[in-house]
């Protein structure tokens, strides 16, 4: 976009406002009886405000009279009055009828002129001869009775009226050269912060595609990286159960102690990892899903199960509560497993030490609420049929003011150095991309979560 550069120099047809100066053209007229109009500097026609004048009207109907009216008009309208002159010059007519010319001057400079007139002068006593010259069958009486209709005024009157209008012209000049100035001003404003939206816009674009590319970067570091750990770490924790079980020979009580400790960090570790390669493939948007024939009562004992050793050494009752009801349903069970171990992992995390953490399932209608006043959460979709699977614990619970933030990945509500509770922060953000999920909770009652799928039957 060109910039705009507001000009303090304007011309006649950037300053007229025609409504306004029609008006006042026409208010002089009405008040003198005489023709009005108003030129630029190339001679062009701006505003007219005319009257009955049947001289003229008469004059044109010969061939030799007409060829000089035009020359007078031609004359008329190019002139333009100096300064030597006080910017005022009167011209005569062949057939003695006057124009009185004013210069209109705006900041020093000409930029057109009025014209009052043609007009009957005061000192006019006769028709001139060189009418009569020109077209001798012209009826002089007709001639006479037509200027005798017209309005004489004397040169002095008509300099006057000239003056009065160039006044007035020139202050409503200086008014609109105001707006419009104003007007410049705002539309270079206007584009010159449009300007810098657009480089803005740019840089934000620039921006983005920078971050989609470290996006991209991060999630194949944190892939590449989580592969290269498990890989070794799967080893470590495959050699410690071999330790455990005694297959390189029996271990004394301290042994098997250290072994079962190397273990469960290991487990720990892995999961941790497991955690990061499952959101990387979300973040990256590799995420699919292999939809299946799958037994969710089986999905939710698995995750119970793999839970199991976290609960015993923090010294939680984990039980389940599994509805017979529920058929076989078509969904992806490793990702749906996944978004269980993790619910019932942060439950188990979060509850203190003779706590007690229940996971349970069963069918419910799309209609039925689960919806306690403050609760928080989303439905992945509506059906007539829906799957519900709960886990509720009896630990802290979750403040009212942070239930929108559990969600956000590689968050914890305790973000200290020192936090009591371990983890990544990423696995209410694997569930929420997984399923959609409800969530209760009160501070020092518990937390329930809610995972609801529509029932999609094979």
């Amino acid at each position: 976009m060109d910039p705009v550069e507001p000009s303090l120099h304007a011309s006649l047809k950037d300053l007229l406002e025609p409504e306004v100066f029609s008006e006042v053209l026409g208010s002089f007229q009405r008040m003198y009886g005489i023709p009005l109009r108003l030129f630029d500097t190339e001679g062009a026609l701006m505003l007219d405000a005319p009257a009955a004048n049947s001289v003229c009207e008469y004059l044109n109907t010969f061939d030799k009279t007409r060829s000089r009216c035009t020359v007078t008009r031609s004359k008329v309208k190019a002139s333009i009055p100096g300064s030597t002159g006080g910017g005022l010059e009167t011209v005569t007519c062949f057939c003695g009828l006057e124009y009185t010319l004013a210069a209109i001057e705006f900041q020093g400079e000409i930029v057109g002129k009025i014209v009052v007139g043609p007009y009957f002068p005061g000192h006019l006593e006769r028709v001139p001869g060189t009418v009569m010259e020109l077209e001798p069958s012209i009826d002089i009486a007709r001639l006479r009775d037509g200027m005798g209709r017209l309005r004489r005024i004397q040169a002095g009157t008509a300099i006057g009226i000239a003056e009065i209008l160039r006044t007035t012209i020139g202050a409503l000049l200086f008014t609109a050269h105001k707006a419009h100035v104003t007007g410049q001003m705002h539309i270079a404003t206007v584009r010159e912060s449009y300007r810098e939206l657009m480089d803005k816009n740019r840089e934000l674009e620039e921006m983005a595609e920078e971050r989609k590319e470290f996006d991209r970067k991060k999630s194949n570091f944190l892939a590449m990286v989580s592969h290269e750990l498990r890989t070794p770490l799967t080893s470590i924790i495959g050699y410690s159960d071999m330790l455990t079980e005694g297959i390189a020979g029996e271990l004394a009580d301290e042994q098997r102690q250290f072994v079962n400790t190397i273990k469960a960090k290991g487990d720990e570790l892995l999961k941790l990892i497991s955690s990061i390669l499952d959101f990387s493939k979300i973040d990256s948007g590799r995420l699919t899903l292999q939809a299946t024939a799958t037994d969710v009562n089986t999905l939710v004992e698995r995750a119970v199960q793999a839970n199991s050793d976290l609960a015993d050494r923090r010294g939680v009752s984990l039980s389940y509560e599994l509805a017979r009801d529920i058929p076989s349903a078509s969904l992806d069970p490793e990702k749906i497993q996944i978004s269980i171990s993790h619910l019932v992992d942060n439950a188990i995390k979060f509850s203190v030490p003779g706590g007690v953490v229940k996971v349970s399932s069963r069918m419910v209608d799309s209609s039925e609420e689960d919806s306690d006043e403050g609760e928080v959460g989303f439905v992945i979709m509506a059906a007539p049929d829906m799957l519900e699977i709960s886990v509720e614990d009896f630990g802290m619970g979750i403040p009212d003011s942070s239930q929108s933030q559990i969600f956000a990945p590689f968050t914890q509500l305790d973000e200290s150095s020192t936090r009591e509770h371990g983890g990544a922060g990423l696995g209410l953000a694997i569930v929420k991309h997984y399923v959609e999920v409800h969530v209760r909770s009160t501070v020092d009652e518990g937390s329930r979560f809610v995972i609801r799928l529509p029932l999609v039957v094979d």
